[in-house]
């Protein structure tokens, strides 16, 4: 069991120190991407290091359900990943968007999936 763990946590530093190719500014990640009514969900942004970056903003939107924040960035000085949970989600599918508001009044995105099964009736 302990050798299991090990692993899990080696893939999970090597992971998190890969580079992200200069195409991809911002990606985000849902964990899980499928989870039950109540349910929660993780996500982790990355972002890339760019002088121009000023704004991070992550959105969950689906049926009856809104959530959104906003944090603001030190353009390159910034950290690379954030991590965000979502908790007591209802039932639905929802669009997971995650964009970066830079000093040129440019916008770079990601968005993915999330569905929540079961609930009431």
């Amino acid at each position: 069991m302990k050798g299991y763990f090990g692993v899990a946590v080696a893939a999970a530093v090597f992971a998190g120190s890969m580079q992200m190719s200069a195409d991809e500014a911002i990606s985000i990640t849902v964990r899980p991407a499928v989870t039950s009514y109540h349910g929660n969900a993780q996500l982790k942004v990355l972002v890339s290091r760019n002088e121009r970056n000023r704004v991070l903003v992550w959105e969950v939107d689906g049926p009856d359900y809104y959530r959104s924040s906003s944090i603001p960035l030190d353009g390159a000085a910034s950290p690379r990943s954030y991590f965000f949970m979502v908790r007591e989600l209802p039932a639905g599918e929802f669009e997971v968007r995650a964009s970066v508001k830079r000093n040129d009044n440019s916008v770079v995105a990601d968005r993915r999936s999330l569905l929540v099964v079961g609930g009431p009736g």
